[in-house]
């Protein structure tokens, strides 16, 4: 038995020519499992076969990660319509009713660029998630909320991490008799994420950021960092994703590659075999 890694998407926070935002569709034992469903994931998509027997984990709430599912909702419930899936769609979703938002201040002087403004951190209720719940009420599908997910379907098991985001974020692991796999989702730098994948066979973790790139909080990784964290929780092999859509992946592979050798960029329908 195969597992069967197709990336949907890779790009944030907007898909641009092939390239879409995050998605990836893990077959395993019939059942079909899809991290995340970025703008543009579903071009990718093979209906209405990738319909049947299919469950979504949402690792967090931002547009960039759930922006497909409204066309996967309207796609389940015409095929549903006609006949060709019987079964509703499960969708899990973090459930969690505040947010964390940073708000913006602009610069004093825009044309300088060490001047980024200021920012601060408020709380605000999460609508995210009942927008979400709504869709339950005219397509054949069905929202869970979790905190701290723990999924099984026969030998295949999926626990969720919490990671830092602006908002509520989780990292997943797969495991199976056949392997391992874990999914960052959009994570900032933490110790407790090399734990979580330790000793996988794939470690698909977001790079958002290249060496001289400025970032403003801890809510993503350079790809340097996911390196780090390949090598540090001893995984087997790092598949980077999350890139910015302008720029060349091959930037963030030889960044990585400086501390993680076997390191791969995700590339949107480039299937990846994992075998016992």
């Amino acid at each position: 038995m195969n597992i069967i890694i197709t990336p949907l998407g890779t790009v944030a926070p907007y898909s641009k020519d092939n390239k879409n935002c995050s998605g990836y569709l893990i077959e395993y034992d019939g059942f079909k499992y899809l991290f995340d469903c970025g703008n543009g994931v579903t071009r990718l998509m093979n209906f209405p076969n990738d319909l049947i027997n299919l469950r979504i984990f949402l690792s967090h709430l931002h547009p960039d990660h759930y922006g497909d599912l409204s066309a996967l909702a309207q796609t389940a419930l015409v095929y549903k319509r006609l006949g060709y899936i019987n079964d509703k769609i499960e969708i899990y979703a973090p459930d969690k009713d505040k947010r964390d938002e940073s708000i913006y201040f602009p610069p004093t002087n825009p044309y300088n660029h060490d001047d980024w403004g200021e920012y601060k951190t408020i709380t605000k209720p999460s609508i995210d998630f009942e927008y979400l719940k709504n869709f339950e009420q005219d397509y054949p599908i069905i929202i869970n909320g979790y905190q701290n997910l723990d999924y099984i379907n026969n030998d295949l098991k999926i626990k969720s991490l919490q990671v830092p985001h602006q908002i509520s974020a989780y990292a997943f692991r797969i495991d199976t008799n056949v392997g391992s796999i874990v999914y960052s989702g959009d994570t900032g730098f933490c110790k407790k994420i090399i734990a979580f994948a330790q000793n996988c066979d794939i470690f698909i973790c977001e790079s958002t950021f290249l060496k001289g790139q400025i970032r403003l909080e801890n809510t993503h990784l350079y790809a340097h960092e996911a390196a780090m964290i390949a090598k540090e929780a001893n995984v087997k092999q790092l598949i980077l994703t999350h890139f910015w859509p302008e720029l060349d992946k091959n930037l963030y592979l030889k960044e990585a590659k400086e501390i993680f050798e076997n390191t791969e960029v995700a590339e949107e329908g480039k299937k990846l075999i994992l075998r016992r």
